[in-house]
């Protein structure tokens, strides 16, 4: 079927299955988490303006370490982080999205961008894909990844290899870090151990991005081609290769 796309329909549907499908307590820890995110991006020295998305990922994830501890819920507390990191990266309003108006939140958060491989849009792609994949399910989100960038071929930048990559990523997360308690400790222990974006994000700089539809259909056919099912067999197969996705549990 086709969906009628709209440019901010990711990051919107994060918002909408988060008040869908989170619970009360769900619902606490994003504020809680959302607040710790902010509070790191304070702490940020002035001259800084940017920072690379493992910089949030590490205190995000230590913090979720030590709720798992009290709350016994690891699975809980990571899908609860990745909803607030989408919502803090995708610049929502934490109150209406989980109706808790949090006090420690700083009164005037100075913007800084959170990149993946320089770019912005990446960081918000692997969150918003993480936080629905984690709520609703890896099929719904790679739907919604593959029918955005058919949109974006038609319409508007053009089909990107780089975008559907991240999206992926954002998937692969989301399952590593809820398939079960042990393998939501061990995702948290191998965040709070990153060193660079590169351990679990494959380099996209040189893949084809900003394919018209006319192109697309010239190389793929369409996306339901063998040549396009071998693209994203490709694609994840760099993703599995990344040191952070080895021997989960």
């Amino acid at each position: 079927f086709d969906i009628q796309w709209q440019p901010e329909l990711i990051a919107g549907l994060s918002n909408q299955i988060q008040q869908l499908f989170v619970s009360d307590d769900d619902r606490r820890r994003i504020a809680y988490y959302h607040t710790q995110i902010s509070n790191t991006v304070a702490a940020i020295p002035t001259g800084i303006s940017a920072v690379p998305l493992h910089t949030l990922l590490i205190p995000l994830f230590s913090a979720v370490r030590e709720e798992s501890v009290v709350s016994r819920n690891p699975v809980a507390e990571n899908r609860a982080a990745f909803q607030a990191l989408s919502i803090y990266l995708n610049g929502e309003d934490i109150a209406s999205t989980t109706g808790i108006k949090n006090a420690h939140e700083p009164a005037n958060p100075r913007p800084v961008e959170v990149r993946l491989q320089q770019r912005e849009d990446l960081a918000q792609h692997v969150a918003s894909i993480a936080a629905i994949s984690s709520s609703a399910g890896a099929e719904l989100a790679q739907l919604l990844s593959t029918t955005k960038e058919a949109y974006d071929a038609r319409y508007r930048t053009g089909f990107s290899f780089s975008d559907l990559t991240a999206n992926s990523v954002g998937v692969a997360l989301a399952e590593f870090a809820t398939k079960s308690d042990a393998s939501a400790l061990e995702f948290q222990r191998r965040v709070t151990a990153l060193s660079d974006d590169a351990e679990y994000m494959p380099v996209v700089g040189n893949n084809r991005d900003g394919m018209t539809e006319a192109a697309f259909s010239v190389q793929y056919r369409d996306r339901s081609s063998t040549e396009f099912a071998q693209r994203l067999r490709e694609i994840q197969t760099m993703i599995a290769e990344r040191p952070f996705f080895a021997n989960q549990q």
